[in-house]
């Protein structure tokens, strides 16, 4: 078996041990989550599950030896988002003081060349240097698909399920481009690792769940997943290359799409929150827990099967099957209330 591949079983079962020793620490040091009156767990749950995911992954990345300078900067901006979200979930910090976290967190490893530095002609063979554009539109996509993974850990292994599908789809690509497609092997093995440490903590997670990841968990995925999509972007055109990660975070992606229009037809600011998400939209239906769980993970599934069909397929089709997408989507988020400006 190649090396690389190694990096699934050692996160996976690194994780399967980790997560119930942090499980009997959070009872021991009576670290819980506390439900709110919107709260869709009703009793206290313990935290600290983002601390086995977190170590989880960890150890699977520095069981190999090929770290480049900005490889060990995304390791290192994002051990410091990891505490924040700790410090989150023992002492509770606000809003403002998560987004500091993942815009400082983004901008270091931005910093150290991690940038959607051009786009292409999906028609052509030209290409569009995006100069000192690179940096800020890069930062914004970081911070903003890290903030679309945090708002799915609204049910019992919605997150780490999401991203486990993600992070596979995100290797399968690769691995089926020969590795044309992702800038390093590094990029496959912290795709490996990610899923196989989300993975590992599903079993404790899973409804009704025995422990959460909390923020310090949640924010750490989904910036090692933000990091990945660019270091993994394919290098054919802007359409496929911009199609293949989209396709892949559908759901968190989306889910926010769909919450910034919601909020714009009810003339809300686009910054409240609400519990009109889609896994809330979900549970309103009268769709026990876990099946509305099952059913987003079918979505991503799906999702997941295309964003490889789109790399395999000119970008013609991809603009096709995009336009097939967004209809699909918004036509199912408009029928069960996501987008409808309904009171």
């Amino acid at each position: 078996m190649d090396k690389l591949f190694w990096a699934f079983p050692v996160a996976l079962l690194t994780s399967l041990v980790l997560t119930p020793l942090m499980r009997w620490l959070a009872i021991r040091f009576n670290f819980y989550y506390q439900p709110t009156a919107t709260s869709v767990n009703r009793t206290p749950i313990p935290l600290l599950g983002g601390v086995a995911i977190y170590f989880s992954f960890l150890i699977a990345m520095l069981f190999f030896d090929q770290l480049s300078i900005k490889d060990i900067s995304i390791l290192v901006s994002g051990s410091i988002l990891f505490l924040v979200g700790l410090v989150d979930d023992v002492f509770r910090i606000s809003s403002k003081g998560q987004l500091f976290g993942i815009f400082l967190a983004s901008s270091i490893v931005v910093g150290y060349g991690v940038r959607i530095q051009f786009l292409t002609n999906p028609f052509g063979t030209e290409m569009l240097l995006l100069e000192a554009l690179s940096i800020p539109v890069s930062i914004l996509w970081i911070a903003a698909i890290t903030a679309s993974v945090k708002v799915m850990d609204g049910l019992d292994g919605l997150a780490a399920g999401i991203c486990s599908i993600s992070a596979l789809t995100l290797f399968f690509v690769a691995w089926s481009n020969n590795f044309l497609t992702f800038g390093s092997s590094t990029t496959l093995v912290a795709m490996l690792a990610l899923a196989g440490s989300c993975i590992g903590f599903l079993p404790y997670n899973f409804h009704p769940a025995r422990i959460f990841m909390g923020e310090a968990g949640v924010m750490f995925i989904g910036f090692i997943l933000a990091n990945m999509t660019i270091e993994g972007m394919v290098k054919r055109s802007s359409i496929i290359s911009l199609s293949i990660p989209i396709a892949a975070l559908g759901i968190p992606i989306f889910n926010i799409l769909f919450a910034v229009i919601r909020r714009r037809l009810k003339r809300k600011d686009i910054l409240s929150a609400d519990r009109e998400h889609i896994h809330d939209v979900l549970l309103k239906k009268g769709i026990p827990h876990r099946n509305a769980v099952l059913v987003l993970y079918a979505i991503s599934v799906l999702l997941g099967v295309t964003s490889f069909f789109m790399s395999r397929v000119s970008a013609l089709v991809t603009i096709i099957l995009w336009i097939l997408l967004v209809l699909t989507l918004s036509m199912g988020a408009w029928k069960i209330g996501l987008i409808n400006p309904r009171d």
